[in-house]
């Protein structure tokens, strides 16, 4: 498992998360405050549809309070005209605060404040003390008839029809709001389960990484890299069972180091841990890819000859305790050659378990040894020749 490129996959998936975090929620905060100005956009509208309707009221109960004072000079009509005045004045300060909305239809706050005061000059003449019974009453109530049904209706349509766009505006602008938000949020819950799954994959896939790891250890030998002695016993009796099954040859070969306690004791554990590494992987590269290795405990190690019957295994046996006496040449210090002694046994001739293989294998490794060392067993004849002896300690 590559690490840097684990936390770079991660971090570049927090940073892809937050991103789109970031993202929605200015797109969220943008929604909520064009929201808010519509809100308040509409409060606004409603409050001058409010006044404008106590400003309609107010003006049309002056004329009627006007009126009745001119036909029956009653001072009572004069103090609703006087109270219903000072309502018109007070709505018409919210009449002229324009709304922040978007609509163009904007009527003239000025013309209905020019208005108003020609409506209210015209009506004070009509209630001032005084005046009655003089006719100017008469047309005063005339012209503040035709300011009341002409000029400010015109200026009611307008109000209320820019409300109306308003609203509409306020309205399509909240529907692209709430269609914009759905698909982001949308957009959020797709991108999480995304996420979701390529990390479940992911971490699928790093578990499964550790376990093929966890797995290769439990059967791998710390030191040298070959299989263990787990190992060995688990995958021996599957290939005896497969042998067995198809009436195939399998021979195992089992590998002493000679005097290799010596060996550690002149030289040192850790010059002994080299020569093991070094021998494992020279036998590796002198047997089929098919043929399993395994370390049986201490300097001992097991080979597993699939498909071989015992005479080939004797060929390869001799191929390995030639290449290590080359690998190791004579050195400076005769008395400690690395050499190697192995024993044979085939199956089904030498038995038809592991363990009776193992033993077989066993007892020809030790007859190997007692005749001589740097020997196989069974052979045809013992190796001739000057013993090798002080090895190489470098790795291969």
């Amino acid at each position: 498992m590559n690490t840097k490129s684990f936390r770079t996959k991660w971090a570049l998936g927090i940073l892809v998360l937050v991103a789109a975090f970031i993202a929605s929620q200015l797109t969220y905060r943008n929604s909520i405050t064009r929201l808010y100005d519509h809100l308040v956009v509409a409060a606004h509208i409603t409050e001058q549809m409010h006044a404008s309707e106590k400003f309609h009221s107010a003006m049309h109960l002056m004329l009627i309070a006007a009126t009745g004072y001119a036909e029956t000079g009653n001072d009572a009509f004069r103090t609703e005209f006087a109270r219903q005045k000072e309502v018109a004045r007070a709505s018409l300060v919210t009449l002229a605060t324009q709304p922040h909305g978007e609509s163009a239809h904007t009527p003239d706050a000025g013309d209905i404040e020019k208005n108003f005061a020609s409506y209210s000059q015209a009506l004070d003449g009509v209630v001032a003390a005084g005046n009655r019974g003089n006719g100017s009453e008469g047309r005063a109530l005339a012209r503040s008839r035709e300011l009341f049904d002409t000029t400010f209706a015109h200026y009611y349509a307008g109000l209320h029809q820019r409300h109306e766009a308003d609203l509409n505006l306020a309205q399509a602008s909240a529907k692209r709001i709430r269609f914009w938000t759905s698909m982001l949020f949308y957009a959020q819950l797709g991108l999480a389960v995304l996420f979701g799954v390529l990390g479940l994959v992911y971490l699928e896939r790093i578990a499964r990484g550790f376990l093929a790891v966890a797995e290769r250890l439990a059967v791998t030998d710390g030191l040298t890299g070959v299989f263990n002695r787990r190992y060995l016993d688990t995958t021996l009796d599957e290939e005896l069972s497969r042998a067995g099954r198809h009436g195939r040859p399998l021979t195992i070969a089992m590998i002493d180091i000679d005097h290799f306690k010596r060996f550690n004791d002149a030289h040192g554990h850790q010059a002994g841990d080299r020569l093991l590494r070094d021998l494992t992987k020279l036998m590796g590269q002198n047997v089929r890819a098919e043929d399993r290795i395994a370390r049986y405990g201490g300097e001992e190690f097991v080979i597993i000859l699939p498909e071989t019957h015992l005479g080939d295994g004797v060929v390869v046996a001799e191929k390995l305790r030639q290449v290590t006496a080359d690998r190791f040449p004579i050195g400076g210090d005769r008395a400690f050659p690395v050499t190697i002694s192995i024993g044979l046994a085939e199956f089904p001739g030498d038995g038809t378990t592991g363990d009776e293989l193992i033993r077989a294998a066993d007892e020809r490794l030790y007859r190997a040894k007692a005749e001589g060392r740097n020997r196989v067993a069974p052979s045809v004849e013992p190796v001739v020749g000057a013993a090798p002896t002080a090895p190489s300690i470098t790795s291969a």
